[in-house]
């Protein structure tokens, strides 16, 4: 176990200007515990390695035994036996060598247990916000507005915290609801600071099924417990005029209207401040609702942006966006720290800024670039069906990734170094005695653009980030006419231009993975990053519960992983600054929906005696009786596969529930979305065709009202058809329709090879069970897949011992 401390840094502190500040003379350095990290050594853990590797010499010893089996059989047989004999190797191999990347990578596991309270509001850095929207029909205005209130609640100095909002569809609904927002804040956020409340988002702490985690008399911070009630119910009467005004906007006519007067895809720029920066000394309120007069009631500031669209050009998507408020922010604010939030995605516990913070002022920290935390979501159905909380990667491949070069960027819940941004050299790399490597950087216009006071705000950042001290000043603010005209001109559709955002700057471009391809640009350079998991939460937001809108999310996945393979960044094609097992790890992410190729191909197999009586084929899948040594390999395989999955929950945390769903979703979608990907992705590199993105839905069911949802899993049982399902359902047909049929022609009577060919049919359809209840819609709700299918086959074996009998 090792412990890591920050220096306060009072004993040295550099200001932009490169002279030491004021500060130093004031008092000397002082150690506090910030971050405790803590390398896996149980004895479990060791156990699940020795598992690993015996697993791994296992399958070089079943390759070497198969690769002569297969060579002997080849030689003497068919073209059809020869093209399936090479298939199964090439199959078996893939599925190997991707189980070798996916475990590798785990070796080395960590954790981190993060003080956020250590740190003195005096010594926090300054830190934006990045909110980011696209379509208020699948984004609703209260979702945004919700997590927009949540941040401002955040507890962090309301001097230092500027929340940005990007609203990418340029929708006058979304403008509108944003000023409802900054409006409610003034009462919602001196509320959450009286009173300690958590959640801070008003429709999760309001909602009957949400229990506010500050209800101990003894933990009670305000001056009586009627208070808490009396200010809860005035505060939540407020809360629901919000909601009916945000309704009303939606249902009225200005849904249909754009902020800048023209459509989704073609409008102006936008840049307005609905609340300015506050001052840095706490302001005491009163307010005829609340009795405020003990209450800091400042509001950190908020602006709303709309880029610049115009029809003929590269949006670039959600990397765009990001891109228009990292540029927009450096004008404004220009914080050293950035969090990137969706606007699903709340904040649920107020620490979360300080204990990001506290992993990037740690000691060492200054080679951190960006921190990852978990994504947790609401809403999901109890069984998780469709492994939406996705546990095994959160709370096992991001563990192990952290204990490397750290975790990988995904999408959301990821706070940023701004240095990081701007393509500069981590302090571990960096040439000894650089002191002003931002003064050559932030001049290159071509790399940055044009703009005079954003390269000033880029070699500001840069040479903010060379000292491995830290300077606790904040940055200069201005908020002014002048700036927001600059910022204005900074989200023009052209200013990227002959540029190197989203080649080397920002955001990566080419892929609507963009945030896998982000996080590895930083790690190709040599930063590292860490992985941040709070009790409670740190953030939740929503996930998509329906089959057909889980199935196109997975698609946009591993179709942008792909994308990100046959690019410039492919991770074999990275430098020697990327750790190997990372790179490992990368590799991976990249080329997992190949895997669909060769499960299709075994998942179809059992067609093939359902179809054709030719003699090599049936012999090849049925008739052939399998060897003592292969049947000793496959035993051998198994129960290690099976030693690695118990092995991997225990030390990760996570159920056996989750892993087992996480393998059913595995393969519904590596025999749907997968497959899809592959197709789309081959389409893109041969003939140009672009990809099409389809945004998540982000409904929420609320029940702040008081009123009770009719079904709060309605999404769940809802059949949408489409051409994704078409694989699976074709698979699962094949499957069930074999093992029919070889109950009815008593094939399990034929020798090993058909028991093992009943065997594989039952572990397809058994992971294929949550698809056949998607597919069932709300019959699935009485009706089990699996019941009906013993039901069947009790029939079946029924009629057949009557046949057997009758004759």
């Amino acid at each position: 176990m090792s412990m890591t401390y920050i220096t306060k840094k009072h004993d040295y502190v550099a200001s932009l200007d490169g002279k030491e500040s004021p500060e130093h003379e004031k008092s000397a350095s002082v150690e506090r515990l910030l971050v405790r990290t803590t390398k896996l050594t149980t004895v479990t853990i060791k156990l699940y390695r020795l598992v690993v590797f015996v697993r791994m010499i296992i399958f070089v010893l079943f390759f070497k035994w198969r690769s002569s089996t297969a060579l002997a059989m080849i030689s003497d047989g068919t073209t059809t036996v020869r093209a399936m004999w090479t298939m199964s190797i090439a199959g078996e191999l893939w599925f190997a060598l991707m189980w070798v990347l996916d475990q590798l990578p785990k070796m080395q596991p960590v954790r981190r247990t993060v003080y956020a309270t250590a740190l003195e509001e005096s010594l926090l850095p300054a830190m934006d916000v990045f909110v980011t929207t696209a379509d208020p029909e699948k984004e609703p205005p209260l979702v945004t507005v919700n997590t927009i209130l949540s941040i401002l609640a955040a507890d962090y100095p309301p001097d230092k915290l500027t929340c940005y909002v990007s609203d990418d569809g340029g929708a006058l609904l979304t403008r509108e609801a944003v000023a409802q927002a900054a409006w409610f804040a003034r009462l919602w956020v001196p509320f959450c600071r009286k009173h300690g409340v958590e959640p801070r988002n008003p429709e999760a702490y309001f909602c009957p099924g949400v229990k506010a985690r500050v209800v101990s008399r003894a933990d009670y911070r305000a001056k009586s417990w009627p208070e808490l009630a009396r200010d809860r119910r005035r505060v939540r009467r407020e809360y629901e005029e919000l909601r009916l005004r945000i309704d009303a906007l939606h249902a009225g006519d200005v849904r249909r209207q754009q902020w800048s007067r023209g459509t989704a895809e073609d409008h102006a720029g936008v840049v307005e401040v609905l609340v300015g920066p506050p001052g840095s000394t706490p302001e005491l309120g009163v307010s005829d609702l609340l009795d405020l007069g003990s209450v800091d009631v400042r509001v950190p500031a908020v602006v709303y942006m709309c880029r610049e669209k115009r029809h003929g050009r590269v949006h670039h998507r959600k990397a765009g966006a990001m891109n228009a408020l990292l540029r927009t922010s450096a004008v404004l604010s220009n914080a050293p720290f950035i969090l990137n939030l969706d606007c699903d995605h709340y904040v649920n516990n107020s620490q979360a800024l300080r204990a990001g913070v506290c992993l990037m002022l740690d000691r060492g920290g200054s080679n951190v670039a960006f921190v990852q935390f978990p994504q947790r979501f609401d809403g999901v159905d109890p069984a998780d069906r469709y492994a939406n909380h996705n546990r095994v990667f959160f709370d096992c491949t991001e563990l192990g990734l952290d204990g490397l070069q750290g975790p990988i960027y995904v999408g959301t819940g990821c706070m940023f170094r701004r240095a990081a941004l701007y393509n500069a050299d981590p302090p571990l790399w960096r040439p000894h005695g650089d002191r002003d490597a931002g003064k050559d950087v932030a001049a290159e216009a071509d790399k940055f653009g044009i703009s005079t006071p954003f390269l000033g705000s880029v070699r500001a950042a840069l040479n903010l980030n060379q000292s491995e001290q830290w300077n606790t000043t904040s940055p200069p603010r201005s908020f002014d006419g002048a700036a927001v005209g600059e910022a204005t001109a900074l989200v023009s559709c052209g200013y990227e231009d002959r540029t190197a955002w989203g080649r080397d700057i920002g955001w990566i471009y080419g892929t609507v993975t963009e945030d896998v391809a982000t996080g590895f640009c930083m790690h190709r350079r040599g930063w590292s990053s860490a992985y941040c998991a709070t009790a409670p939460d740190a953030f939740r937001g929503t996930a998509p519960i329906n089959l057909t809108d889980r199935l196109h999310q997975v698609l946009r996945w591993a179709a942008g992983s792909l994308e990100i393979f046959f690019s410039r960044n492919n991770a074999l094609l990275a430098g020697p600054r990327l750790h190997p097992l990372q790179r490992l790890a990368y590799l991976n992410t990249t080329v997992y929906p190949f895997t669909s190729i060769f499960l299709l191909l075994y998942c179809l197999l059992p067609a093939i005696p359902l179809v054709t009586r030719n003699a090599s084929t049936s012999a090849f899948t049925v008739n052939t009786p399998p060897s003592a040594t292969y049947i000793a390999f496959v035993a051998a395989l198994m129960l290690t596969l099976a030693m690695v999955a118990v092995l991997e929950v225990r030390w990760s945390g996570i159920t056996l529930g989750d892993w087992w769903r996480n393998e059913q979703f595995w393969m519904v979608s590596a025999t749907s979305a997968y497959a899809a990907a592959v197709v789309q992705v081959a389409l893109k590199v041969a003939a140009g065709k672009e990809i099409a993105f389809k945004l998540t839905s982000k409904h929420r069911a609320s029940n702040s009202g008081g009123g009770v949802v009719k079904d709060r899993f309605a999404e769940l049982y809802a059949v949408r058809w489409t051409v994704l399902m078409v694989p699976t359902a074709v698979v699962l047909a094949v499957n069930v329709t074999s093992m029919a049929a070889a109950v009815q022609e008593g094939r399990w009577r034929k020798g090993p090879a058909a028991v093992l060919a009943m065997a594989f049919n039952a572990w397809v359809v058994v992971h294929l069970h949550p698809f056949a209840l998607g597919l069932m819609g709300r019959w699935s709700k009485t009706l089990s897949p699996l019941l009906l299918l013993v039901v069947v086959f009790t029939v079946l074996s029924l009629c057949f011992v009557l046949h057997l009998h009758m004759l």
